[in-house]
């Protein structure tokens, strides 16, 4: 990626304009180009879990309703003994796989295995990339930690006790400005980004949907590339569109993976996962 330069895209799926007057001379009434659209990209994936345990079956139930996922995956999901911050300890409660919808999303209640304790002090529920099936060895990248969230001290055994699960470690952030040229035809995208793993690579793209009901691709994006630094910025132009971003209906993606990493025979690998999201909004 070349940093501060703009890049030219063509893009694939650009629509063809029939009939249209001179930019230069509109017709009467016609709008002008809207202004500049900047988003908040936000980490992904991130949602609530909601803690209770049972003394009849001495299981504990997790409900779940959460976003950002990679449609149509499943993630496993423990309890473990510490912190999000200090993830070293086996877990003292596995779960049910987390199974995420054709959107990403996840509204979902699972139940242990009994835990005649209950819902254990000094604990995190967490979210790891892989399946239970494929989880892999500790330290391997299936057990990358999605999302994370403390069971706060003086929890009853009992519950009831609901988390926010948010990404694990320092969280990325970042923002996306799209500005359409009604003149040229032409959608400049830039992405500025802080908080990514030093010197990666992560596939972008302008979807259709929102964050929490994931559609397919509308303009993929060239890689964003983080630094040393784990900053990244990208500013890219795509040619011969013809119509500017509606008003809600798209949202800005960044992957895990590289372009090269997220998919396998068109369908989506774990490094497709996102990792920054944001809707476009009025």
């Amino acid at each position: 990626m070349l940093r501060g330069a703009a890049i030219c895209v063509t893009a694939a799926a650009a629509l063809t304009l029939a009939g249209c007057s001179s930019a230069s001379n509109p017709p009467s009434g016609t709008s002008a180009a809207p202004p500049p659209k900047t988003i908040g990209l936000a980490a992904m994936p991130v949602g609530t879990a909601t803690l209770s345990w049972d003394p009849n079956t001495q299981d504990i139930a997790v409900a779940l309703a959460m976003h950002g996922f990679t449609p149509s995956s499943s993630h496993a999901m423990h309890i473990h003994p510490g912190t999000c911050a200090d993830q070293r300890t086996p877990p003292s409660v596995p779960l049910p796989d987390l199974v995420a919808d054709a959107g990403g999303s996840v509204q979902q209640t699972v139940h242990s295995e009994p835990a005649p304790e209950g819902i254990p002090a000094n604990s995190y529920l967490n979210v790891h990339l892989a399946p239970a099936a494929t989880l892999g060895p500790p330290g391997g990248v299936g057990m990358t930690s999605l999302a994370c969230a403390d069971i706060p001290a003086g929890t009853s055994p009992h519950g009831p006790v609901t988390l926010k699960l948010h990404p694990s470690g320092t969280a990325p952030t970042g923002t996306a400005t799209l500005a359409y040229d009604k003149a040229a035809h032409t959608l400049k995208v830039t992405v500025v980004a802080q908080g990514l793993r030093p010197d990666t690579a992560h596939a972008m793209h302008l979807h259709q949907g929102t964050c929490d009901a994931q559609g397919s691709v509308v303009h993929p994006l060239p890689e964003l590339t983080a630094g040393a630094d784990g900053s990244a910025h990208a500013t890219i132009t795509l040619d011969d569109i013809t119509s500017p971003p509606p008003a809600t209906g798209w949202y800005v993606n960044v992957h895990l993976g590289s372009s090269d990493q997220i998919t396998h025979d068109g369908a989506p690998t774990e490094l497709f996962a996102p990792i920054l999201c944001g809707d476009v909004n009025g």
